[in-house]
């Protein structure tokens, strides 16, 4: 089965105490670990000061933890407790993108920059006769015109 990265980002209550916001967290990191889930990267939460209001509270304790799941009903079951947990004002629960999806996408950019490389050498390679050219052409359909 295919591992899935995801980052889950949490807006804590700011009026909670400095170990019950370990506790929050460490709660939240229990249930991803319990439904086989893999932290690869977890951040303490810190005071933060918001921009907009969350649920009457202008501060709150940001904090986000990046993990791994194979199965799409543990992102259910994850979902559903912080949803259930007073303490979480707001969360967010994104997928990123997998090391094979971030080489290829490099790999598309390498190439497309050496394409436009190329134009643009083809650009400044090219002869600048064919506008001797037109202006040959130019002269020859007027004579052609004043003719008729």
């Amino acid at each position: 089965m295919q591992q899935t990265n995801y980052e889950l980002a949490f807006h804590l209550n700011p009026n909670l105490e400095e170990a019950k916001v370990r506790e929050a967290k460490e709660k939240i990191e229990s249930i991803i670990t319990s439904n086989k889930g893999v932290i690869s990267y977890s951040k303490e939460p810190e005071k933060i000061r918001l921009s907009y209001e969350i649920k009457h509270h202008g501060n709150s304790f940001f904090g986000y933890i990046q993990f791994n799941l194979s199965e799409s009903q543990a992102l259910d079951e994850l979902n559903e407790q912080l949803k259930l947990n007073p303490e979480v004002l707001r969360y967010l629960i994104i997928k990123l993108p997998s090391d094979l999806q971030k080489k290829q996408s490099m790999l598309k950019q390498i190439k497309m920059r050496e394409r436009q490389e190329k134009r643009a050498q083809a650009k400044a390679s090219a002869p600048a006769e064919p506008k001797k050219e037109s202006k040959e052409l130019d002269k020859k359909l007027e004579e052609i015109i004043e003719g008729l």
